[in-house]
């Protein structure tokens, strides 16, 4: 039972990496385009300081390579690759038009994935634990087959 609830659990973490990470997404977005807004930072600069920052999913020498996080659907992460890959071949304003756009994209990501975490959330550790238990009936009665009848379930004699 307990190996149940903690698949459940696993389930239950693994939504939540999952959110924070399109969280992170849209906020590293947000600051990309202030940065490039307000002071129009040199991208290589920007790269290394949110390196420093601990702020980029990976060490990517530029910001043009960052890699999506791992917990992304292949849409999340084909999105995430076109917007970076995009960075520093326009001009700023074209620029923060397009980070724009994509903080919206993953604003409508994140909110599909809240809508259908919400039901994750609460059924995961409960079916972890009916399958825990589901699996311990069948030990249970397996155990119990063989000390009455002397012989292993499934074997025909």
């Amino acid at each position: 039972m307990v190996c149940g609830w903690c698949a459940g659990d696993a389930v239950c973490i693994r939504t939540q990496e999952h959110l924070e990470a399109l969280r992170q997404t849209i906020a590293l977005l947000e600051e990309i385009e202030q940065e490039i807004t307000f002071r129009r930072a040199d991208l290589n600069m920007l790269s290394k300081k949110l390196q420093r920052e601990h702020k980029l999913f990976c060490s990517a020498k530029m910001i043009q390579t960052a890699i999506p996080p791992q917990s992304f659907s292949p849409q999340e992460a084909a999105c995430f690759a076109e917007c970076f890959s995009a960075l520093g071949h326009t001009e700023a304003e074209q620029a923060c038009s397009r980070l724009a756009f994509y903080q919206e994209r993953f604003r409508s990501f994140l909110q599909q994935q809240e809508k259908a975490a919400q039901s994750r959330l609460v059924l995961a550790p409960k079916l972890g634990i009916l399958l825990g238990l589901t699996a311990a009936i069948l030990l249970f009665k397996a155990q119990n087959f063989v000390s009455n009848t002397g012989r292993k379930p499934g074997n025909g004699n």
